[in-house]
């Protein structure tokens, strides 16, 4: 770690997962699923944050671009799992993006902020 803003975007990180995963295993470990609308609305949302965290650390701390995009992996990976498991009818295809559309805004916010990062440090924000 370089820094101590780079520790501590890690540990929260790494808090903010561990707590999605327990929401996650507490909604998904009794069948029928009897989750209570806060719940289901942190399930599908609150991954976001960790996404955001993990792809600020990522512009800070990689040098080559692709490592960048390592968050996606993931993403891709569970989806196309499922989209597979839905035999790739498009209401597994409609699940997936929904449940994709908060990473996905977590790490567009983490480009922009880097982004705006980078140009106020440059000045070009000063200037306006």
């Amino acid at each position: 770690m370089k820094n101590r803003t780079d520790q501590i975007l890690l540990i929260a990180f790494v808090l903010t997962l561990a707590a999605y995963l327990v929401m996650f295993a507490n909604c998904f470990s009794q069948f029928p699923i009897n989750a209570s609308p806060l719940l289901q609305f942190l399930i599908l949302y609150f991954h976001a944050i960790p996404m955001f965290l993990i792809q600020l650390l990522l512009f800070r701390l990689s040098k080559p671009w692709w490592r960048k995009l390592l968050p996606f992996l993931p993403m891709l990976v569970v989806g196309l799992a499922f989209l597979r498991i839905s035999e790739w009818h498009i209401l597994g295809w409609i699940l997936v993006l929904w449940w994709c559309a908060a990473p996905i805004a977590g790490c567009t916010l983490a480009w922009a902020v880097y982004g705006f990062g980078r140009l106020y440090r440059k000045g070009d924000i000063h200037d306006a």
